[in-house]
């Protein structure tokens, strides 16, 4: 799906922008990702632990979208959106993880720890560099 198509869907709306809710969501994508940093992750519950990373990350990035005045109701058109605005924005490692959160939340599929680890701090990498749009 490209940002035509994701205006098109009804899936990028115009919205004011919200300072509230932009350091609410930043404020919550913290704790997430500080909850995962002081786990206890381990082989049996780090696909849990990535899909927590991924949504921290995502919060980021709907901070970012409503900051440009838009409000992204997709994952995909998230990207899609931050892509065109950004281009610092790493879209393809953020599309590689929003697949793999996908296939955890979806199809019941787990990483391995290792691999997982690495993706957890891929997910937290884009997200250090994100958080600096959002002020």
């Amino acid at each position: 799906m490209d940002l035509d198509e994701c205006f098109r869907k009804g899936l990028i709306k115009k919205t004011n922008i919200d300072r509230d809710l932009i350091k609410s969501l930043v404020e919550m994508s913290s704790i997430k990702e500080k909850a995962v940093k002081t786990a206890n992750v381990n082989k049996e519950n780090i696909s849990a632990y990535v899909s927590l990373a991924y949504d921290s990350l995502r919060e980021v990035l709907e901070a970012v979208c409503i900051l440009k005045g838009y409000k992204v109701l997709s994952h995909i058109c998230i990207g899609e959106f931050i892509k065109e605005h950004l281009n610092e924005f790493d879209y393809e490692e953020f599309d590689r993880v929003r697949w793999i959160r996908n296939s955890i939340n979806y199809y019941g599929k787990q990483v391995d720890f290792e691999q997982g680890k690495k993706i957890i701090e891929n997910i937290f990498r884009i997200k250090r560099k994100m958080l600096s749009y959002t002020k």
